[in-house]
């Protein structure tokens, strides 16, 4: 009985799908396929064997079954299906790709400002027992343009240790 190896897992995935594919891509396909079971290795990191038998392959060997497609990150496709693909696909899913992966916060940077103003005031395990007095800092305002531009507020925290001075320290003060 022939071992069923990485490149073998790489083919069945290549031809159950239709598009070009990533070595992890390969390797998840194959997960959900059942496919992945059928190999037996003991690494811990099995989708990066898969990777560099699959670079490997297509670099050395000339009559591989598999052809990579673009670059960074490689895509794996079946030779056969090579010649059929159009040339812009790559660019495709990698524009689909790029918008999935833009990911947008509900909130800014200052909105979180009176949150860590109260935790710095009133967290006894960060303050150690201390009243912390917290300043928003907003560089928005700022002259500087450019590059050396600032878009993102500071916050800054300080302590007045009245009850640690002496009293005549405090009426020279006033």
């Amino acid at each position: 009985m022939a071992v069923y190896s990485f490149l073998d897992l790489a083919y069945d995935v290549l031809k159950a799908t239709d598009r070009p594919l990533t070595y992890q891509e390969v390797w998840e396909i194959g997960k959900e396929m059942g496919l992945a079971d059928k190999i037996r290795t003991s690494g811990k990191t099995p989708w990066q064997s898969l990777g560099a038998q699959l670079y490997v392959d297509v670099r050395d060997n000339e009559h591989s079954r598999i052809s990579k497609a673009g670059s960074r990150p490689a895509r794996f496709v079946l030779k056969e299906r090579a010649a059929n693909l159009p040339t812009d696909t790559i660019v495709k899913i990698e524009k689909e790709e790029a918008r999935k992966k833009e990911k947008k916060t509900d909130y800014s940077e200052r909105d979180l400002h009176p949150l860590l103003a109260y935790f710095a005031y009133a967290n006894p395990t960060f303050n150690r027992g201390r009243s912390i007095i917290t300043k928003t800092i907003q560089h928005e305002k700022s002259s500087r343009t450019g590059l050396s531009e600032w878009i993102h507020p500071d916050i800054v925290g300080f302590y007045l240790p009245f009850e640690d001075w002496d009293p005549d320290v405090i009426g020279f003060n006033r």
